[in-house]
């Protein structure tokens, strides 16, 4: 009897011991598990957790670069567009204004007899102004010796006379060079054309005054106008 009761209390013993050790065993495990639950609820764990996720900070990088290459590329088609008129006006090119060619009234050997009037006439009165200026340098020397005060002033008068005509002769001779380049260059404009009307001049008036540069329609216009001749001689 003794050794039985012996036997059952060293298994309740061992019943109890196992018990005891299958809920302490189970406790830790359940402490363990709400321990683990906890820290993943931290504010670090949170933290550790959303780390990973870098789609959002990859978006950030991502629209930061896109705006600023948007920018820069915005800044080159504004400066882009700034220089555009600038090479527009230099691509721009002015033409001059075509020039009118006018036709000669003669042909060549014509040209030639015109010529060799206007050098015959030019000479004739080369020699008219040399005359003159002698005659008036000799007024002014006092080579002629009047007698009377009348005489004296007759002298001056004569003495401004030759010089005034041995201007205008100057003046011819410079209007027979140019109709001898209008010969030779058609320059400004081929011989025997008016310079006013650009028409033809008739050969009536060029057997007169071959030097002259404009015809009775261009005389009168300059007359009535009170013009000189060389407000309407065209540019050379």
């Amino acid at each position: 009897m003794p050794k039985t009761k012996e036997r059952e209390s060293d298994k309740s013993t061992k019943t109890s011991a196992k018990t005891s050790a299958k809920t302490s065993a189970k406790s830790s495990a359940r402490a363990s598990v709400k321990a683990t639950a906890k820290s993943d609820r931290t504010p670090e764990a949170k933290v550790s957790a959303k780390v990973p996720k870098t789609n959002g900070s990859a978006r950030v990088t991502t629209n930061a670069s896109a705006r600023a290459t948007t920018s820069g590329s915005t800044q080159v088609a504004a400066k882009l567009a700034l220089t555009k008129p600038a090479s527009a006006k230099l691509a721009v090119v002015r033409t001059a204004p075509a020039k009118i060619e006018y036709k000669c009234p003669f042909n060549k050997d014509e040209l030639l007899k015109w010529r060799q009037v206007l050098l015959s006439r030019r000479s004739e009165i080369s020699s008219d102004i040399a005359g003159l200026e002698k005659d008036a340098m000799e007024a002014e020397d006092g080579h002629t010796t009047p007698n009377h005060i009348a005489e004296r002033g007759s002298d001056a008068d004569l003495q401004d006379v030759s010089l005034g005509i041995a201007g205008e002769e100057k003046d011819i001779i410079w209007q027979i060079d140019r109709a001898l380049r209008k010969i030779d260059k058609a320059s400004p404009m081929p011989f025997g054309l008016c310079e006013y009307t650009k028409a033809a001049i008739s050969r009536n008036r060029l057997q007169l005054i071959p030097w002259t540069p404009l015809s009775i329609e261009g005389a009168t216009h300059m007359e009535q106008n009170h013009l000189v001749v060389e407000d309407l001689l065209a540019d050379e």
